[in-house]
């Protein structure tokens, strides 16, 4: 399912949430540092997305034997 982008609060509070930064500590990171992080959060999510859903398949192929 997709969604639109975050609220910019949400994304912050990722952010700080995941790399255990203050909010303080996350506005003194460049803005191309967030960004990757962001982009790596975005691929985490993805990777784990998959994962899920190949479990989901696989657990409806295991049930039809």
């Amino acid at each position: 399912m997709k969604r639109g982008k975050p609220h910019p609060s949400l994304t912050e509070f990722r952010l700080c949430k995941e790399f255990g930064w203050t909010l303080t500590e996350l506005r003194r990171q460049s803005a191309k540092d967030v960004e990757a992080f962001i982009v790596i959060l975005n691929e985490l999510d993805y990777q784990t997305e998959e994962e899920v859903e190949k479990a989901k398949r696989e657990s409806k192929h295991v049930r039809g034997i």
